[in-house]
């Protein structure tokens, strides 16, 4: 039988994750100590007999995908400016495409400026942290996300 599309399960504080099989719903908590990555897929065969993907989530925090245009100022070069595109976002932090990606660094301090896809096309201009540069997107970290709070434009828009 063909696994039918993904689902997604969140890991929580103590390394575990519930899977729920979509054809059933049946529960198992599993143990995910042994996965080191911040996303795995299992194919999991249920005691249904159907077979399924889970996608398990080590992020802190749910990332919503987007395609927002936007600028950045990197403070750590110069003040390089240039276009961005946010390609997914939680409250903590983003991860965006640019033309430039070769001008960022892991530790570049950064003004990010974009507007939400909501119905007010909220602004939000956030100061954050390259933690990783691939090949295609740069990852980053907003300044502060000890304190985060969930109620403002992007906490709302991002649980939306």
């Amino acid at each position: 039988m063909q696994p039918d599309k993904v689902s997604k399960s969140y890991i929580r504080q103590d390394n575990t994750a519930v899977i729920t099989c979509p054809h059933c719903g049946r529960q198992k908590t599993i143990n995910t100590e042994s996965f080191k990555q911040h996303k795995s897929r299992l194919k999991i065969k249920c005691a249904c007999e159907n077979m399924f993907t889970v996608d398990l989530e080590f992020r802190k925090r749910v990332r919503k995908p987007v395609s927002l245009k936007g600028t950045y100022t990197n403070h750590s070069q110069n003040n390089s400016k240039g276009d961005i595109r946010v390609r997914n976002i939680s409250v903590s932090g983003l991860e965006f495409s640019t033309l430039d990606i070769n001008n960022f660094k892991e530790g570049d301090e950064l003004t990010l400026s974009f507007n939400l896809d909501d119905e007010h096309r909220t602004e939000i201009s956030k100061e954050a942290t390259v933690v990783a540069v691939r090949t295609a997107t740069i990852g980053c970290e907003f300044a502060g996300t000890g304190n985060i709070a969930f109620d403002g434009p992007l906490g709302l828009y991002v649980m939306s």
